[in-house]
């Protein structure tokens, strides 16, 4: 892992936006938090019956547990646990490819035809119901460790068990969208956003302060 290039991208970021006006870094000001602590891994671990994904391991416990992150920020593993449901984390994830709804139902290509077609057809609407609830339980919800929450109701989580270990994925359910993978391991994720936000910083492309 590259601790140096990580800390120094970061503090690049922290020169190149003080007021932190991009995405989401007012809540973590670019700053990561300590090191998690081995007590914390632990339980993590015992909790989903499954060592964590190495490159997420060794990120928390040599980088930072926590703070500057995709979003509004990557989550402490302490909190990430909190909000992980221990039932289902401890069971693997059937997640291999993507879960899009547009595809699965044959959504129309606007919003507005969506609810068009879901006012007008019974069976499309029941569809659609159908695979909000389904997505949101078991087993598709299992194995899944929140890293970030990324706003309305979406988050992105790593797979800790299951048949894609180390994956994460952005569960988009609650925009209608689906469920899909955003990388092939952690630190794929991590640095895409250091690289993606440093260009956008750049060439001054921000996304609103919220």
């Amino acid at each position: 892992m590259d601790r140096d290039g990580i800390i120094d991208k970061l503090a690049m970021l922290r020169a190149a936006d003080p007021e932190c006006q991009f995405f989401g870094t007012f809540r973590h000001g670019y700053e990561l938090n300590p090191p998690v602590d081995a007590a914390t891994v632990a339980r993590a671990e015992e909790l989903a019956g499954a060592p964590l994904p190495a490159e997420y391991r060794d990120f928390l416990t040599g980088v930072g547990d926590g703070g500057a992150g995709p979003y509004y920020g990557l989550l402490p593993l302490a909190e990430a646990l909190d909000k992980a449901e221990a039932a289902t984390l401890a069971r693997d994830s059937p997640l291999v490819d993507d879960i899009d709804f547009a595809v699965l139902l044959g959504m129309p290509g606007t919003w507005p035809e969506h609810f068009e077609r879901e006012a007008g057809d019974p069976d499309y609407a029941a569809r659609f119901h159908a695979a909000h609830t389904r997505y949101r339980r078991p087993p598709w919800s299992c194995g899944r460790l929140p890293l970030a929450d990324s706003g309305c109701a979406e988050w992105v989580g790593l797979v800790v068990r299951g048949s894609s270990p180390g994956t994460v994925w952005h569960d988009q359910i609650a925009a209608s969208r689906g469920i899909f993978r955003v990388a092939k391991g952690f630190l794929e994720w991590y640095h895409d956003w250091l690289d993606d936000t440093l260009d956008r910083v750049r060439r001054d492309v921000w996304f609103p302060h919220t």
